[in-house]
């Protein structure tokens, strides 16, 4: 537990905030409002940033630029000791060492969207969404040096996972959640700290980052749900693969599993099978248990479903041809392996 003799008691606070993207921007725009308000409550004095030199400025730079918000391209020596009282953490994709953690009577905060231990890494959001959670929240937590996400919890808020939520949805939702709780972390932050909780040993999962083999269906295995799972958790940043007569195809814009078919298709059908529905303009898929409906595919360029059927399906040298069916490790037990290891092989 961090010592808390001779240093300052009461807020408001020096706050220096690391981020980088979206749901850093929200925390931080959280943070800055606090400043600028003549509340009773405000907790932030004054607030700088750390931002990585990048070649495209992130959200988060592009915000400091426009609100005069200062501070230091990461990483940095510039950081002097006692000149803020906390840092403030979110998403900011890079270990803090600890002498740069100790520069600060508080030292750093780190605001996290999961429940921790659950969900400890880089895409806690993901991985929520492709479990199909029903339950996740926010973490503040104390940093801890050359680890992600193990530090001691200073509050944490249970929510609801919004129903059908994509990544972006649910990270704009949590996003909104952990400005708030930031805020009343600081409102109270030596007795928040004092009273700091390590994470259990039990329920540990990790976050790891998304690769490019898991935008693929595996239509013989994989249930309409899944598949729904795994397009809202990847589709806003790459779309769901499949491959079909020796090419390559990109399915945009996915039917909610509860759109229900204009057409009569036949469940003995083969996994894979495409079916065009000319009435309204969607690709049907044949997968494990249901049909996945599409209304776009990229082959080149985007072209709607009819186009789709037109160039392709209705040609007679693909008839009877198969989208085919590519694991995916993250429906099985490979996947569930995987993210118990923190440094999967």
């Amino acid at each position: 537990m961090r010592q808390l003799k001779n240093i300052r008691s009461t807020l408001p606070w020096r706050i220096l905030f690391f981020g980088t993207d979206e749901f850093s921007l929200k925390i931080l725009e959280s943070l800055n409002e606090n400043r600028l308000s003549h509340s009773k409550h405000k907790v932030v004095d004054c607030l700088h940033i750390v931002h990585p030199n990048v070649k495209n400025p992130s959200p988060v730079l592009r915000y400091a630029a426009l609100s005069d918000l200062s501070g230091f391209e990461w990483p940095t020596n510039n950081i002097q000791t006692n000149a803020y009282d906390v840092g403030v953490l979110a998403s900011f994709g890079h270990l803090i060492p600890k002498k740069v953690i100790d520069a600060f009577p508080y030292g750093i905060i780190n605001v996290h969207p999961s429940l921790l231990p659950r969900w400890r890494g880089a895409a806690p959001l993901h991985h929520t969404v492709l479990n199909g959670d029903t339950t996740t929240g926010i973490s503040i937590m104390s940093l801890k040096p050359k680890h992600f996400d193990s530090g001691p919890i200073l509050k944490q808020k249970n929510l609801d996972v919004p129903f059908n939520s994509s990544v972006h949805g649910l990270r704009d939702f949590l996003a909104v959640e952990g400005g708030k709780l930031i805020i009343d972390v600081l409102s109270n932050l030596p007795e928040c700290i004092i009273s700091e909780k390590q994470q259990p040993e039990n329920g540990v999962t990790y976050a790891h980052k998304l690769t490019l083999n898991m935008s693929f269906i595996d239509w013989e295995n994989q249930t309409l749900d899944s598949i729904d799972r795994q397009y809202r958790a990847i589709h806003e940043t790459t779309e769901l693969r499949t491959e079909f007569n020796g090419l390559t195809i990109r399915l945009l814009e996915m039917l909610s599993p509860r759109y229900s078919p204009n057409i009569a298709l036949d469940s003995d059908s083969p996994p894979g099978k495409p079916i065009f529905d000319r009435a309204s303009n969607v690709l049907w898929v044949r997968c494990k248990d249901h049909w996945a409906g599409f209304m776009r595919v990229v082959i080149k360029k985007k072209m709607t479903a009819k186009e789709f059927y037109n160039g392709y399906l209705s040609k007679g040298h693909f008839s009877g041809a198969l989208f085919t069916s590519k694991p995916n490790n993250l429906f099985n037990d490979i996947y569930n392996q995987w993210i118990k290891e923190k440094k999967p092989s």
